[in-house]
Protein backbone atom coordinates (compact mmCIF):
# COMPACT_ATOMS: atom_id res chain seq x y z
CA UNK A 1 0.00 0.00 0.00
CA UNK A 2 1.32 3.74 -0.80
CA UNK A 3 2.49 5.26 2.67
CA UNK A 4 1.78 8.64 1.05
CA UNK A 5 0.37 11.18 3.93
CA UNK A 6 -2.99 11.14 2.16
CA UNK A 7 -4.84 10.08 -0.32
CA UNK A 8 -4.47 6.29 0.25
CA UNK A 9 -6.01 3.53 -1.61
CA UNK A 10 -6.72 -0.28 -2.07
CA UNK A 11 -8.23 -1.54 -4.54
CA UNK A 12 -8.24 -4.77 -3.74
CA UNK A 13 -7.93 -4.76 -0.29
CA UNK A 14 -7.44 -9.09 0.63
CA UNK A 15 -4.10 -8.54 -1.14
CA UNK A 16 -2.69 -5.41 0.47
CA UNK A 17 -3.28 -6.60 4.44
CA UNK A 18 -0.75 -9.08 4.64
CA UNK A 19 -0.67 -11.41 7.73
CA UNK A 20 -2.92 -9.84 10.77
CA UNK A 21 -0.86 -9.31 13.93
CA UNK A 22 -1.29 -10.99 16.91
CA UNK A 23 -3.97 -9.42 19.23
CA UNK A 24 -1.80 -8.62 22.43
CA UNK A 25 -3.40 -9.28 25.95
CA UNK A 26 -3.36 -9.16 29.43
CA UNK A 27 -1.07 -6.44 31.58
CA UNK A 28 0.55 -4.22 29.94
CA UNK A 29 2.04 -1.81 31.48
CA UNK A 30 3.96 -0.18 29.65
CA UNK A 31 1.51 0.99 27.01
CA UNK A 32 1.80 4.56 25.17
CA UNK A 33 -0.68 6.24 22.92
CA UNK A 34 1.66 8.15 20.53
CA UNK A 35 -1.32 6.84 16.98
CA UNK A 36 -4.59 7.58 17.00
CA UNK A 37 -7.10 5.50 14.56
CA UNK A 38 -10.49 7.60 13.61
CA UNK A 39 -13.04 6.03 11.61
CA UNK A 40 -14.24 8.27 8.96
CA UNK A 41 -17.10 7.65 6.40
CA UNK A 42 -18.32 10.89 4.74
CA UNK A 43 -21.18 10.77 7.14
CA UNK A 44 -22.31 14.15 9.95
CA UNK A 45 -20.24 11.71 12.56
CA UNK A 46 -17.09 12.63 11.20
CA UNK A 47 -17.45 15.72 12.83
CA UNK A 48 -17.10 14.29 16.64
CA UNK A 49 -14.67 11.90 15.50
CA UNK A 50 -12.20 14.06 14.97
CA UNK A 51 -12.93 16.93 17.75
CA UNK A 52 -12.30 13.31 19.76
CA UNK A 53 -9.43 12.47 17.91
CA UNK A 54 -7.46 15.87 17.74
CA UNK A 55 -8.33 16.23 21.61
CA UNK A 56 -7.14 12.71 22.50
CA UNK A 57 -3.86 13.91 20.77
CA UNK A 58 -3.30 16.93 22.31
CA UNK A 59 -3.56 14.97 25.67
CA UNK A 60 -1.00 12.20 24.84
CA UNK A 61 1.01 14.28 21.66
CA UNK A 62 -0.03 11.04 19.37
CA UNK A 63 -0.36 11.25 15.71
CA UNK A 64 -4.15 10.72 14.24
CA UNK A 65 -4.47 8.52 11.28
CA UNK A 66 -7.81 9.22 9.64
CA UNK A 67 -9.35 5.98 7.91
CA UNK A 68 -11.77 6.29 5.29
CA UNK A 69 -13.55 3.73 4.02
CA UNK A 70 -15.16 4.15 0.62
CA UNK A 71 -18.02 1.47 0.18
CA UNK A 72 -18.30 0.08 -3.22
CA UNK A 73 -21.07 -1.22 -4.92
CA UNK A 74 -21.59 -4.99 -4.52
CA UNK A 75 -20.31 -6.67 -7.81
CA UNK A 76 -23.17 -8.89 -9.60
CA UNK A 77 -23.85 -12.40 -8.64
CA UNK A 78 -23.18 -14.69 -11.75
CA UNK A 79 -22.48 -13.80 -15.47
CA UNK A 80 -26.18 -13.58 -16.41
CA UNK A 81 -26.45 -10.77 -13.76
CA UNK A 82 -23.26 -9.45 -15.03
CA UNK A 83 -24.28 -9.08 -18.97
CA UNK A 84 -27.70 -7.24 -17.84
CA UNK A 85 -26.24 -4.95 -15.08
CA UNK A 86 -22.39 -4.52 -16.08
CA UNK A 87 -23.86 -1.16 -17.93
CA UNK A 88 -25.67 0.02 -14.48
CA UNK A 89 -22.38 -0.84 -12.48
CA UNK A 90 -19.78 1.37 -14.30
CA UNK A 91 -22.81 3.55 -13.74
CA UNK A 92 -22.50 3.19 -9.94
CA UNK A 93 -18.42 2.87 -9.63
CA UNK A 94 -18.48 5.80 -11.79
CA UNK A 95 -20.58 8.00 -9.19
CA UNK A 96 -19.01 6.44 -6.13
CA UNK A 97 -15.79 7.56 -6.96
CA UNK A 98 -16.69 10.99 -7.92
CA UNK A 99 -18.57 11.17 -4.51
CA UNK A 100 -15.46 9.66 -2.83
CA UNK A 101 -12.99 12.14 -4.07
CA UNK A 102 -15.30 14.88 -3.41
CA UNK A 103 -15.75 13.67 0.13
CA UNK A 104 -11.31 12.63 0.33
CA UNK A 105 -11.02 16.73 -0.85
CA UNK A 106 -13.51 17.78 2.32
CA UNK A 107 -11.35 15.59 4.88
CA UNK A 108 -8.28 16.67 3.96
CA UNK A 109 -9.35 20.18 4.33
CA UNK A 110 -10.71 18.90 8.10
CA UNK A 111 -7.39 17.33 8.75
CA UNK A 112 -5.61 21.11 7.52
CA UNK A 113 -7.23 22.54 10.46
CA UNK A 114 -5.70 19.82 13.25
CA UNK A 115 -3.49 20.46 16.16
CA UNK A 116 -2.09 17.57 15.85
CA UNK A 117 0.18 15.29 13.23
CA UNK A 118 -2.21 13.49 10.85
CA UNK A 119 -2.52 11.43 7.52
CA UNK A 120 -5.27 10.75 5.75
CA UNK A 121 -6.00 6.96 4.44
CA UNK A 122 -8.44 5.60 2.30
CA UNK A 123 -9.68 2.67 1.45
CA UNK A 124 -12.33 1.50 -1.08
CA UNK A 125 -13.91 -1.65 -0.35
CA UNK A 126 -16.89 -3.90 -0.61
CA UNK A 127 -18.71 -4.25 2.64
CA UNK A 128 -17.20 -8.25 3.09
CA UNK A 129 -13.87 -6.54 3.39
CA UNK A 130 -14.51 -3.90 5.48
CA UNK A 131 -13.48 -5.97 8.82
CA UNK A 132 -10.36 -7.07 7.43
CA UNK A 133 -9.06 -3.30 6.84
CA UNK A 134 -9.94 -2.13 9.94
CA UNK A 135 -8.12 -4.91 11.76
CA UNK A 136 -5.11 -4.74 9.96
CA UNK A 137 -5.38 -0.71 10.55
CA UNK A 138 -6.05 -1.00 14.35
CA UNK A 139 -3.38 -3.60 15.23
CA UNK A 140 -0.72 -0.72 14.59
CA UNK A 141 -2.36 2.27 16.03
CA UNK A 142 -2.40 2.50 20.31
CA UNK A 143 -6.42 3.76 20.01
CA UNK A 144 -9.69 4.22 17.70
CA UNK A 145 -11.94 6.13 17.76
CA UNK A 146 -15.46 5.37 17.15
CA UNK A 147 -18.76 6.28 17.92
CA UNK A 148 -21.98 3.91 19.27
CA UNK A 149 -22.28 1.65 16.94
CA UNK A 150 -26.09 0.50 18.30
CA UNK A 151 -28.73 3.08 18.75
CA UNK A 152 -32.33 2.43 20.34
CA UNK A 153 -34.81 2.62 17.84
CA UNK A 154 -32.19 3.77 14.69
CA UNK A 155 -30.07 1.61 12.82
CA UNK A 156 -26.72 0.28 13.80
CA UNK A 157 -24.14 2.62 13.35
CA UNK A 158 -20.87 1.25 11.40
CA UNK A 159 -20.80 -1.89 13.94
CA UNK A 160 -18.92 -4.19 11.65
CA UNK A 161 -16.21 -1.37 12.10
CA UNK A 162 -16.41 -0.71 15.70
CA UNK A 163 -16.59 -5.04 16.15
CA UNK A 164 -13.92 -5.37 14.03
CA UNK A 165 -11.30 -3.13 15.95
CA UNK A 166 -12.69 -4.23 19.42
CA UNK A 167 -12.47 -8.59 19.22
CA UNK A 168 -10.05 -8.18 15.94
CA UNK A 169 -7.19 -5.73 16.81
CA UNK A 170 -6.16 -6.16 20.88
CA UNK A 171 -6.06 -2.55 20.90
CA UNK A 172 -8.45 -0.05 22.92
CA UNK A 173 -11.21 1.76 21.51
CA UNK A 174 -12.83 5.02 22.70
CA UNK A 175 -16.42 5.37 22.82
CA UNK A 176 -18.07 8.77 22.14
CA UNK A 177 -21.18 8.59 23.64
CA UNK A 178 -24.59 9.39 21.60
CA UNK A 179 -25.88 12.03 23.74
CA UNK A 180 -23.92 15.11 23.19
CA UNK A 181 -20.87 13.64 21.24
CA UNK A 182 -19.40 16.90 20.43
CA UNK A 183 -18.74 17.70 24.25
CA UNK A 184 -15.28 16.79 25.52
CA UNK A 185 -15.40 15.93 28.76
CA UNK A 186 -12.44 16.51 31.68
CA UNK A 187 -10.91 13.17 32.19
CA UNK A 188 -9.98 13.84 35.98
CA UNK A 189 -12.23 10.99 37.41
CA UNK A 190 -12.29 7.69 35.31
CA UNK A 191 -14.14 4.46 36.79
CA UNK A 192 -12.75 1.32 35.59
CA UNK A 193 -15.37 -1.44 35.75
CA UNK A 194 -13.65 -4.34 37.15
CA UNK A 195 -14.14 -8.21 36.47
CA UNK A 196 -11.44 -10.72 37.17
CA UNK A 197 -10.87 -11.70 33.64
CA UNK A 198 -8.44 -11.27 30.62
CA UNK A 199 -10.83 -8.54 29.20
CA UNK A 200 -11.09 -6.37 31.92
CA UNK A 201 -6.97 -6.84 32.30
CA UNK A 202 -6.28 -5.41 28.69
CA UNK A 203 -8.55 -2.25 29.31
CA UNK A 204 -7.04 -1.79 32.45
CA UNK A 205 -3.54 -1.91 30.44
CA UNK A 206 -5.13 -0.31 27.37
CA UNK A 207 -6.22 2.92 29.60
CA UNK A 208 -2.99 3.03 31.97
CA UNK A 209 -1.72 6.62 30.36
CA UNK A 210 -5.17 7.93 30.89
CA UNK A 211 -5.34 6.13 34.58
CA UNK A 212 -1.77 8.36 35.08
CA UNK A 213 -3.17 11.62 34.00
CA UNK A 214 -6.46 11.06 36.00
CA UNK A 215 -6.83 12.98 39.54
CA UNK A 216 -9.45 10.20 40.84
CA UNK A 217 -9.46 6.26 39.47
CA UNK A 218 -12.58 4.49 40.93
CA UNK A 219 -12.17 0.75 40.93
CA UNK A 220 -16.13 -0.37 40.39
CA UNK A 221 -17.60 -4.13 40.32
CA UNK A 222 -21.27 -4.72 40.42
CA UNK A 223 -22.95 -7.53 41.24
CA UNK A 224 -26.65 -8.44 40.68
CA UNK A 225 -27.47 -10.38 43.94
CA UNK A 226 -25.62 -7.55 46.16
CA UNK A 227 -22.52 -5.70 46.82
CA UNK A 228 -20.10 -8.85 47.35
CA UNK A 229 -16.27 -8.42 47.00
CA UNK A 230 -15.12 -9.61 43.13
CA UNK A 231 -11.89 -11.55 42.84
CA UNK A 232 -8.82 -9.35 42.02
CA UNK A 233 -9.96 -5.95 43.05
CA UNK A 234 -7.85 -5.52 45.74
CA UNK A 235 -5.04 -6.74 43.28
CA UNK A 236 -5.88 -4.20 40.75
CA UNK A 237 -5.91 -1.20 43.58
CA UNK A 238 -2.31 -2.36 44.58
CA UNK A 239 -0.93 -2.88 40.89
CA UNK A 240 -2.34 0.40 39.95
CA UNK A 241 -0.63 2.43 43.11
CA UNK A 242 2.66 0.74 41.78
CA UNK A 243 2.44 2.18 39.00
CA UNK A 244 1.33 5.84 40.60
CA UNK A 245 -2.58 5.86 40.48
CA UNK A 246 -3.97 6.06 43.42
CA UNK A 247 -7.59 4.12 42.91
CA UNK A 248 -10.21 3.84 45.26
CA UNK A 249 -12.47 -0.01 45.47
CA UNK A 250 -16.18 0.84 45.34
CA UNK A 251 -18.31 -2.46 45.55
CA UNK A 252 -21.64 -1.10 44.44
CA UNK A 253 -25.24 -2.50 45.58
CA UNK A 254 -27.71 -4.27 43.73
CA UNK A 255 -28.75 -3.58 40.23
CA UNK A 256 -30.71 -5.18 37.74
CA UNK A 257 -28.06 -5.16 35.42
CA UNK A 258 -24.11 -4.03 35.40
CA UNK A 259 -24.28 -1.36 33.22
CA UNK A 260 -26.95 0.47 35.22
CA UNK A 261 -25.05 0.51 37.96
CA UNK A 262 -21.88 1.77 36.36
CA UNK A 263 -23.53 4.58 34.93
CA UNK A 264 -24.81 5.61 37.76
CA UNK A 265 -22.01 5.55 39.89
CA UNK A 266 -20.39 7.52 37.13
CA UNK A 267 -23.07 10.08 36.68
CA UNK A 268 -22.95 10.27 41.13
CA UNK A 269 -18.72 10.61 40.58
CA UNK A 270 -19.14 12.76 37.79
CA UNK A 271 -16.63 10.93 35.05
CA UNK A 272 -15.17 11.95 32.17
CA UNK A 273 -14.38 8.10 31.03
CA UNK A 274 -15.41 4.21 31.63
CA UNK A 275 -12.49 1.83 31.16
CA UNK A 276 -14.05 -1.78 31.00
CA UNK A 277 -13.45 -5.01 29.34
CA UNK A 278 -15.44 -6.28 26.10
CA UNK A 279 -17.14 -10.12 25.89
CA UNK A 280 -18.67 -11.52 23.51
CA UNK A 281 -18.07 -15.37 21.42
CA UNK A 282 -18.42 -15.05 17.38
CA UNK A 283 -19.82 -18.01 15.21
CA UNK A 284 -19.11 -17.61 11.36
CA UNK A 285 -17.29 -14.03 12.26
CA UNK A 286 -20.50 -12.91 13.87
CA UNK A 287 -20.36 -11.09 16.72
CA UNK A 288 -22.81 -12.17 19.72
CA UNK A 289 -21.62 -9.46 22.61
CA UNK A 290 -22.49 -9.86 26.13
CA UNK A 291 -25.13 -7.97 27.94
CA UNK A 292 -22.83 -4.80 29.37
CA UNK A 293 -20.64 -4.65 26.54
CA UNK A 294 -23.89 -4.20 24.20
CA UNK A 295 -25.26 -1.19 26.51
CA UNK A 296 -22.25 0.56 26.87
CA UNK A 297 -21.79 0.21 23.21
CA UNK A 298 -25.47 1.49 22.84
CA UNK A 299 -26.21 3.93 25.96
CA UNK A 300 -22.95 4.80 27.31
CA UNK A 301 -23.76 8.23 28.93
CA UNK A 302 -19.89 9.07 28.80
CA UNK A 303 -16.87 8.46 26.61
CA UNK A 304 -15.77 4.70 27.24
CA UNK A 305 -12.20 2.76 26.50
CA UNK A 306 -13.45 -0.97 26.02
CA UNK A 307 -10.61 -4.04 24.91
CA UNK A 308 -10.69 -7.02 24.51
Amino acid sequence: MHQGPSRQFASDCNSRLGTPLRPLHGMRAGVMIKEILVHLDGSADDESRIIHADHLAGMHQAHIRGLYLNLLPEPPVGISHYAISRSLMSQRLDETRTQCRSVEHALERRFAKLSASHDLRRFDCIAANVGDVVMAQAQTADLMVVRTPYRIDKPNRASTVVEAALFGSGRGVFVIPEEDPLRLRPMDTILVAWKNSREAANAVAQAMPFLRQAKEVVIATVATDGPEEVPGDRDLASYLERHDVAAEIRRLGKWDTVAAGLFNEAELLNAGLIVAGAYSHSRLREWALGGVTRDILTKTPIPALLAH
